[in-house]
């Protein structure tokens, strides 16, 4: 008889407290065949956001009684609460897998934004993996091998680090999601241009600041647009698109060496200047200042 039990970080952890994790709140882990540990008696529910990407072999599961194959260059994404039975493993199997907690989500709103995103439209067309080139699938490889790197580590302001990560990593997959997503027919004329603009600002934010280029794209009024913005995040057009540059320009001056200019530049502004109010306006620092202060906060950590 096939057995239900919960799984979460907490008892991966009790299970496994040696692989790299934050807490219960983060868990990212490479794994081979050898390192499985599920029965195939037993069907789990997960509790977390997770996510698998297959680096070699194969794996057969039913996610929801649905058979989902799972093979290299393939991410698995889906959320909570979802059972899962796993039917097969090649012993070549290799991945890594990254499960993220509700409250680690919701601690953070670009990230509760982007993963929302991500999960909304994936379910609305049933889609559970996205294949990836071998070009996106190396980036995500990255990203996650950056991220198990960070939970490996003692820092001051480890925790922000991990959510700049992960915000990262999963703007990146809402971006190539967007690029091969076709928005099912089915969907209400509403919900399609909420998609279709959520699928155009994860991939123009940095360049395209204004509401008339995504109304433009969408063929429909900058009001419009508006109302079924709002009405579908809370959020106004503006809003979301300056949560994202917010979110890049502080990804850019904590783990980069970039200057001012060099990110205004890749953040789709004139000029520094233009930029710097930008930043100022959103976060109450200048960008100098918001990078110096976690210098002088890290030599004094060290």
């Amino acid at each position: 008889m096939v057995k239900s039990r919960i799984f979460d970080n907490r008892q991966l952890l009790k299970e496994h407290p040696e692989i790299p994790h934050y807490k219960e709140e983060v868990v990212c882990f490479m794994s081979e065949y050898k390192d499985r540990s599920y029965p195939e008696n037993e069907r789990y529910f997960n509790r977390e956001l997770y996510m698998i990407l297959v680096l070699e072999g194969r794996s057969e599961i039913l996610l929801n009684g649905e058979f989902i194959a799972i093979e290299p260059d393939m991410l698995l994404v889906h959320g909570a609460n979802y059972l899962t039975d796993h039917l097969y493993s090649s012993p070549d199997i290799k991945f890594i897998t990254l499960s993220i907690s509700e409250s680690m989500r919701t601690d953070d709103s670009y990230l509760t934004q982007i993963t929302a995103i991500l999960l909304a439209t994936m379910r609305q067309n049933r889609q559970y993996t996205i294949q990836l080139t071998a070009y996106e699938a190396q980036i995500i490889r990255n990203e996650l091998e950056v991220l198990m790197h960070l939970l490996n580590i003692e820092h001051q302001f480890l925790f922000r680090r991990i959510q700049a990560a992960c915000n990262a990593l999963f703007l990146d997959i809402a971006d190539f999601l967007s690029r091969k997503t076709i928005i099912r027919k089915q969907v209400s004329h509403k919900d399609h241009v909420l998609q279709e603009f959520h699928a155009l600002v994860t991939r123009n934010f940095r360049e395209e600041h204004f509401v008339s280029f995504y109304a433009d794209k969408l063929a429909i009024s900058e009001q419009y647009l508006a109302r079924i913005v709002r009405a579908g995040t809370g959020k106004s057009v503006n809003t979301i698109i300056n949560e994202l540059l917010v979110m890049e320009a502080r990804t850019l001056l904590s783990s980069t060496k970039l200057t001012v200019g060099d990110i205004a530049s890749r953040l789709g502004f004139s000029d520094a200047a233009g930029f710097c109010k930008f930043f100022k306006r959103n976060t109450g620092r200048t960008p100098l200042s918001y990078r110096k202060g976690l210098l002088i906060l890290i030599e004094k950590v060290g």
